[in-house]
């Protein structure tokens, strides 16, 4: 019990004193303007080459997945269908979202590659348009585009999530919401 609480405390700790500055890559590139075509790696776009270095997310793919999760707001579209309970049964699933980091580190060119409903799509490109700046990816040390995918998840689970204000830890409750 108290190496759980243990375990707890520096995680939430770790969360709440250590935040990512999302706009640390800001003023990386200067006024960096990327209007030139140029080949873009990755994605549907083209093969990821030997050597590529990712373009990266402030903090890291951890830090970008919790920011997609905080920053969507999970959109309630009834399927039209019922459980066992006479309960409407809402939407679920996920959308994927193209996206190409351009060589100054401007997330662009948004496209949904797998779609849920009109309203979560809008969410979904609605997020990824709000998304800070990366490093840019690099190839053989020049600055190139690349492309990925990122899914928004629309998940809905029957209990409510626990408010913040809730410092006890519920066995019964399902934290992968």
């Amino acid at each position: 019990m108290k190496r759980l609480f243990s375990i707890l405390l520096a995680v939430l700790a770790s969360t709440c004193c250590f935040a990512v500055d999302y706009m640390m890559y800001t003023g990386i590139y200067g006024e960096c303007e990327d209007d030139e075509p140029s080949t873009i790696y990755g994605g549907s776009y083209s093969e990821y080459p030997e050597g590529l270095n990712d373009a990266q997310f402030p903090g890291g793919e951890v830090e970008f997945i919790i920011y997609l999760s905080r920053n969507t707001d999970l959109q309630e579209v009834y399927s039209g269908e019922y459980d066992k309970n006479g309960e409407p049964l809402l939407v679920t699933g996920e959308v994927l979202v193209e996206f190409v980091v351009d060589r100054c580190g401007k997330p662009g060119k948004f496209r949904i590659l797998q779609s849920l409903t009109e309203e979560q799509d809008a969410e979904a490109l609605r997020v990824m348009e709000t998304l800070p700046m990366f490093r840019a990816a690099s190839l053989d040390g020049y600055r190139v585009k690349s492309a990925y995918i990122a899914p928004i998840r629309f998940l809905r689970d029957k209990k409510p999530k626990p408010k913040e204000d809730d410092y006890y830890y519920d066995y019964n409750y399902d934290y992968n919401y």
